[in-house]
C-alpha cells in the first residue's frame, strides 16, 4: 500500500504553469547570453580597430620622416641638375631623382596597404614582397640604430591573408626587435615552408636583451608592457601591440610562437596556412 502511494506521488506531473515558466526563463537566459556574446564580440572588434589605429598613428612619424628624406633628395638633385649643364652631372641627378621617386612611391604604397586594413577582404599574399614593403618604412631607422637586417628567405607559396593587417603585425614585431637592441645588433628575417603541415613560417629574430619567463607569460596580456612610454621615435609603450598581433594572426587561422631568454635575444614565429 505504501509502495503504491509513493509511486503515485512520484508520477504526479509538474503543473503546466510551472513548466511554461521554466521554458520562458530558459528562453530569456538564452536571449541574454546571445546578446552578451554579440556585445562582447563588438567590443573586441572595436578594441582591435583601436589597436590598429594606434599602430598607424605610430607609423605616421616614420612615414613623414622617410617621405621627407625622399623629397629632399629629389629637390637637391633637381637643383644640382639645373646648376650644372654638363651631361654627366645631369645624368647623375636624374638617376638620383628617379631612385628617390621610386622609394617615395614604395613608401606610399606600403602606407596605403596598411590603411586599407579595415577591410576584412582576404587575398593571395606573397610574404617576401610584403616583408620588403614594410622594411622600406624602417630602413633608415634600422640604419640609425645600427641594426643589421639579414634575410633568410626560402621560396614559399602564397598565403591567404589581409595584407594590411599582416603588415601591421610585422611592423609591430620589427619595431619591438629594434627597441630590444638599443646598442645595435642583428635582425634576422626568415621565411620557410613546411610542406607536411601545409604552412609558411615567418620568423623575426633579434640579438637583443631577451625576456624573462615572467615577461613571456604576460607578453600577450592587454596593456602589459615593459616600456615606460614611447621612445624618441614615438613608438612603443602602449602595451597593445602584441595583443593585437596575436588576435590578427589567430583570425588568419595561424599561430604565433615566442622563444626568448635574457641576454640571448628573442625569436617570434608566425605560422600561417598555405593558400589552397
Amino acid at each position: 500500500m505504501d509502495f503504491r502511494g509513493k509511486a503515485m506521488v512520484e508520477s504526479v506531473p509538474e503543473p503546466a504553469p510551472r513548466r511554461e515558466e521554466a521554458v520562458v526563463l530558459r528562453h530569456q537566459l538564452e536571449v541574454a547570453r546571445l546578446k552578451h556574446a554579440a556585445e562582447l564580440a563588438s567590443f573586441r572588434r572595436q578594441l582591435l580597430e583601436a589597436r590598429k589605429a594606434a599602430t598607424l598613428g605610430e607609423l605616421l612619424g616614420t612615414t613623414t620622416h622617410e617621405f621627407n628624406n625622399a623629397l629632399t633628395t629629389i629637390l637637391n638633385y633637381a637643383r644640382l641638375g639645373l646648376r650644372h649643364r654638363d651631361a654627366a652631372t645631369r645624368d647623375k641627378a636624374l638617376e638620383r631623382i628617379l631612385s628617390a621617386g621610386t622609394r617615395a612611391a614604395k613608401i606610399t604604397a606600403s602606407v596605403l596597404g596598411m590603411s586599407r586594413s579595415g577591410s576584412a577582404r582576404m587575398e593571395p599574399v606573397n610574404l617576401e614582397l610584403l616583408v620588403e614593403d614594410v622594411l622600406v618604412l624602417l630602413e633608415r631607422e634600422m640604419t640609425k640604430y645600427r641594426v643589421q637586417v639579414e634575410r633568410e628567405f626560402a621560396p614559399v607559396p602564397k598565403v591567404s591573408a589581409n595584407p594590411g593587417q599582416l603588415q601591421q603585425v610585422l611592423l609591430n614585431l620589427l619595431v619591438n626587435a629594434r627597441q630590444a637592441m638599443p646598442q645595435g645588433g642583428r635582425l634576422i628575417l626568415r621565411l620557410a615552408h613546411d610542406a607536411l603541415l601545409g604552412s609558411v613560417d615567418l620568423m623575426v629574430r633579434d640579438t637583443g636583451c631577451g625576456m624573462t619567463p615572467d615577461v613571456m607569460r604576460r607578453m600577450f596580456e592587454p596593456h602589459f608592457s615593459t616600456k615606460t612610454g614611447p621612445d624618441e621615435t614615438g613608438k612603443g609603450g602602449s602595451g597593445l601591440g602584441l595583443t593585437a598581433c596575436r588576435e590578427i594572426v589567430e583570425a588568419h587561422k595561424g599561430r604565433i610562437r615566442v622563444e626568448s631568454a635574457p641576454g640571448k635575444g628573442t625569436a617570434i614565429t608566425i605560422r600561417l596556412p598555405v593558400l589552397k
